[in-house]
């Protein structure tokens, strides 16, 4: 047989199973947008409440941490927390993890040649003594003609798990460097409660002391002195909670910050301010989506998933793969490298399974499904990221009225303090008032102190909730080294390929919901139901206690209404 003659069957057998996958069911290219809906106001030109100077247009999540806060012993914690931090390790563990699949992914595209030797012994007949095979060789293993872009959606797939695992680096990140900086913070007001509770200790001590020698004089009754006691002992209990307070706090410090702290490195008590008294607002909504990592991650996971319904569609066509050997084979071991032993083989083998039960109608249902959910996944993130915006908002809100109205009245109580101190002194009044106002002054000081401490924790929050504290620099987007044989000819530069891989890291763009409506109304409409089958009774009582069934999927012209009926789900189309 000529030449010519053996490349004609060879395209007559590719053809043949080209047809043959032709005439089976492949789903149709999905190219309609992905439609992101979360339950958020959307108006044009909606901005966030601003604090401070409105006319300021930066965003808080623009400055990097080391330039919002100011306070130079927690900038030297929250560094080292960063350089020790067991979850951050975790997910620097995860981020090259991920770089090594990208690049197994990508290495698909390279063929993979090996030296291979082996020896056979061989019988034609059960009765005769074998004949004897050794071989050596260059071979080349099956590699994969690209057509259907199966590899290529598998390194676009890897490519978007990287991408999230940087986001992910970057929420455990902000995450870390907003508690370091709250128990930074903690542990300075917790001083402070201390210090208060000392002080109050030591006055009421000394109240104590003058009732009881106004007791032994014979001024007063053993009313008063008791009274003293017990405000003393009150105190004495908030010392000893707020030194416990200051031991827990300097703890959970010390596991942020994942290495011992040495007393200079402590705050000082109600530190007044710990970032920078520069204005700005909490920006635009689309500011929100480009810097809060965590919805970036659900973006980088929605194309994941997106990319995946591409390999499961790819699977429909055939797979058409190359192999070939160069070397020597030879019935007797010193005949092995001679010239007349030399041969080769090359060639290209077509696999389609004609039947598989429905199993890649199933995973690519189930890529299907798994996007959805990626979809669901990032309209919460996007949900969840608005709502604590607006909380930490609505708390500045009032801070700054609720923190002047506490000073007020810490000037009210100590006011009727002195008073009731001096009334008592006079014998006008008896003890129980001036203890009165002391509780009553004590309790507001606390107050203050913890109106203080939220003031600088919500400074925090809001820094955290924007996106801030996340890595700003450009994201290091690892590109293909390798091309397909399909598309070595493509012309396609490196700078083009680092563009096409950091488009394809933009993740969905959010719809008004009257888009939206108008997506979804052109889709064709998918219906699953449960198609029962056999009865059961599991209790032997002559009563149907489960069904046996398998779920259908049906699929109709977009403008499809579905109908719940007696009968079951049924299905008006247009």
């Amino acid at each position: 047989m000529n030449r010519s003659n053996k490349w004609a069957r060879l395209f007559g057998l590719s053809a043949l199973t080209v047809a043959i996958s032709a005439c089976q069911t492949v789903p149709t290219a999905d190219t309609s947008p992905v439609v992101a809906r979360p339950n958020i106001p959307l108006l044009p030109g909606e901005n966030y409440e601003l604090y401070g100077n409105n006319q300021v247009p930066s965003s808080l999540a623009a400055v990097r941490w080391q330039s919002f806060y100011t306070d130079p012993k927690l900038k030297a914690l929250i560094q080292m927390g960063l350089d020790n931090n067991k979850d951050v390790k975790q997910t620097i563990l995860a981020i090259q993890k991920a770089q090594a699949q990208y690049r197994i992914t990508d290495s698909s595209d390279a063929p993979s040649v090996g030296i291979n030797g082996g020896y056979t012994r061989t019988s034609q007949r059960g009765y005769d003594n074998g004949t004897d095979v050794f071989d050596v060789g260059l071979g080349l293993a099956a590699y994969e003609l690209d057509f259907w872009g199966k590899v290529a959606s598998l390194k676009d797939q890897a490519l978007q798990n990287y991408l999230s695992t940087t986001a992910a680096r970057d929420t455990a990140q902000v995450s870390l460097i907003a508690n370091i900086a709250k128990s930074y913070v903690n542990l300075s007001y917790q001083q402070k409660q201390l210090e208060l509770a000392v002080s109050t200790l030591q006055t009421r001590e000394e109240s104590l002391r003058i009732t009881k020698a106004r007791l032994d004089a014979g001024i007063d009754s053993k009313a008063p002195s008791l009274q003293a006691a017990a405000s003393a002992e009150t105190a004495r209990i908030a010392a000893l909670n707020a030194q416990s307070g200051v031991l827990k706090a300097r703890n959970a410090l010390k596991f942020l910050v994942g290495a011992p702290i040495s007393d200079d490195m402590l705050p000082e008590p109600a530190v007044p301010a710990i970032a920078s008294s520069q204005v700005l607002s909490a920006g635009l909504p689309s500011d929100l989506l480009r810097y809060r990592p965590d919805v970036l991650q659900a973006e980088y996971n929605l194309k994941a998933a997106g990319a995946n319904i591409e390999v499961a569609r790819a699977a429909y066509y055939p797979s058409i793969s190359l192999t070939g050997n160069l070397g020597y084979s030879s019935n007797d071991l010193s005949d092995l490298f001679k010239s007349s032993s030399a041969g080769w083989s090359f060639g290209p083998s077509i696999k389609l399974p004609l039947f598989d039960a429905g199993q890649r109608d199933a995973n690519y249902e189930v890529a299907q499904i798994e996007r959805d959910q990626a979809v669901a996944n990032y309209e919460s993130a996007v949900e969840n990221a608005f709502k604590e915006v607006n909380d930490v908002l609505a708390d500045r809100a009032t801070l700054d009225q609720r923190t002047q109205a506490e000073y007020r009245l810490q000037e009210n109580y100590q006011g009727l303090f002195d008073i009731s101190e001096a009334r008592f002194k006079a014998q006008v009044d008896d003890y129980l008032a001036v203890l009165d106002a002391q509780r009553s002054l004590f309790s507001t000081q606390q107050s203050i102190l913890n109106l203080e401490q939220e003031r600088l924790n919500n400074q925090i929050e809001l820094y955290q909730v924007l996106g801030g504290g996340a890595n700003l620099g450009p994201v290091a987007v690892p590109t293909s080294k390798y091309r397909n044989l399909v598309n070595v000819f493509d012309n396609q530069t490196d700078k083009q390929k680092a563009v096409q891989a950091v488009e394809s890291s933009r993740g969905p763009a959010i719809v008004t919901p009257e888009q939206a409506y108008a997506i979804e109304a052109s889709q064709p409409v998918k219906v699953v139901k449960q198609k029962e089958l056999t009865p059961v009774d599991i209790n032997n009582n002559n009563n149907a206690d489960a069904y046996i069934s398998v779920v259908e999927t049906s699929t109709h012209p977009a403008g499809s209404k579905v109908v719940e009926t007696q009968e079951g789900v049924k299905v008006v189309e247009p």
